[in-house]
């Protein structure tokens, strides 16, 4: 039996609230990613955070290609592995963007996704955004010779014309207000 794919954080537990060190209000700092358990075949990685419950356009806050799958992860507030090149998030910004509080004080849900690719490079200068990192992950294989994802499943709908994803992982995290803190405007 193979064991499955994982990716995870030192900083924040799956399914649990985002440390504010992560966050804005909060220090903003990075959170530490590591992985484990990468198909053999792996030659890099990538990394999205996005928030789940945000307009298409404002949904990717954090997104890292072309890591090397030979180191264990990217460490907290750390900089990225040799190799590594950060893209652009959906505010055009060349950074990790920490998760904001609503002023609703709603509760924010936030995905870890890392996708190991057969790929050394997807041949993409640092800045690229989430389109352009899909597009070089097409490759030469028609997602009609595989069989079609749950018409339910988003995520899996997402990857499944990505024919040089081998496997992906992810885990969540949620950020709200403190709902005893006064709203500020």
């Amino acid at each position: 039996m193979a064991v499955e794919m994982k990716v995870f954080s030192t900083g924040i537990d799956p399914g649990d609230w985002i440390p504010q060190r992560f966050t804005q209000p909060g220090a903003g700092v990075t959170p530490p990613i590591f992985w484990q358990h990468l198909p053999p075949q792996t030659r890099s990685l990538v990394l999205l955070m996005e928030h789940r419950e945000a307009k298409p356009e404002e949904r990717i806050f954090w997104l890292v290609y072309d890591i090397p799958p030979t180191v264990e992860g990217i460490h907290e507030g750390g900089p990225l592995p040799d190799g590594a090149k950060l893209g652009r998030n959906s505010f055009g910004e060349t950074r990790y963007r920490p998760p904001e509080a609503s002023a609703e004080r709603t509760l924010q849900h936030y995905d870890f996704v890392l996708l190991a690719t057969d790929l050394d490079s997807l041949g993409l200068p640092a800045g690229a955004d989430w389109d352009a990192v899909k597009q070089a992950l097409r490759g030469h294989h028609s997602p009609e010779d595989l069989a079609p994802p749950p018409a339910t499943d988003a995520r899996a709908r997402e990857l499944h014309p990505l024919s040089h994803v081998l496997d992906h992982a992810e885990f969540s995290g949620h950020f709200a207000l403190d709902t005893d803190a006064p709203v500020k405007t």
